[in-house]
């Protein structure tokens, strides 16, 4: 909201600002602050390990915002640092995988709930599918309440306008992420060597980033 703020603030644009009619529709909203409501006071009342973890994951799909990748941070402080489902290399290892494969980041949740339930094979699974089903189903009841509106409000130039600085938070948002990843993995000089020469053959834009995963993988192998 600030970024918004900020780039309507410094533009130069006149006539921003007009009515339009909106008709919300609150089902979606009245759900999702609902589900959000029941899952926290469940969690609190119930031990059990799908019911935290139904929970985390749904708060990991309403804080994110400018990319999944901006949520890695709060993800990595419940699962590796206080909840212990899963140790750092482990995490970082999903995160990295998930990363060279087509589509949404959010899949690394299916594979940070399976570590999290890993107990038997059945809650492995379970974890799996509850985290993969939490993650999504906020973004989703958003989506249907806020797209109609949308249609509407992107209409009013004022909100184009605001678009450029939100982009820009979200870019910030994402770019403190990775350092905040990079000092809890460690800023030892195989880190950075490998972090040094993913970015050059990223520029190169010769080399599929899957290849380059694989590379380090079978590197990490090699020098483990």
């Amino acid at each position: 909201m600030l970024g918004g703020v900020v780039a309507i603030i410094h533009s130069r644009e006149k006539n921003l600002w007009h009515r339009v009619s909106l008709n919300p529709p609150w089902r979606y909203l009245i759900a999702f602050v609902s589900i959000t409501i029941g899952a926290i006071l469940l969690s609190l009342l119930v031990n059990h390990q799908l019911v935290k973890i139904f929970e985390s994951f749904y708060r990991y799909g309403y804080l994110v915002f400018g990319g999944g990748q901006v949520v890695i941070p709060v993800m990595f402080s419940d699962l590796v640092e206080i909840n212990s489902f899963m140790t750092t290399e482990e995490f970082l290892t999903g995160y990295g995988l998930v990363q060279a494969m087509p589509g949404p980041m959010f899949s690394f949740s299916a594979y940070a709930g399976g570590l999290a339930g890993r107990a038997t094979l059945f809650t492995q699974i379970s974890s799996a599918l509850v985290a993969g089903l939490a993650i999504f189903l906020p973004g989703l009841l958003l989506i249907y309440f806020v797209y109609p509106i949308w249609e509407k409000l992107k209409q009013i130039r004022g909100i184009k306008v605001s678009l450029k600085g939100i982009n820009a938070i979200a870019g910030g948002l994402i770019t403190v992420s990775a350092l905040i990843i990079m000092q809890r993995s460690g800023f030892a000089w195989d880190n950075l060597l490998v972090m040094a020469c993913t970015l050059f053959l990223l520029s190169l834009k010769k080399i599929p980033a899957p290849f380059i995963v694989i590379l380090v993988i079978c590197l990490g192998f090699m020098i483990g």
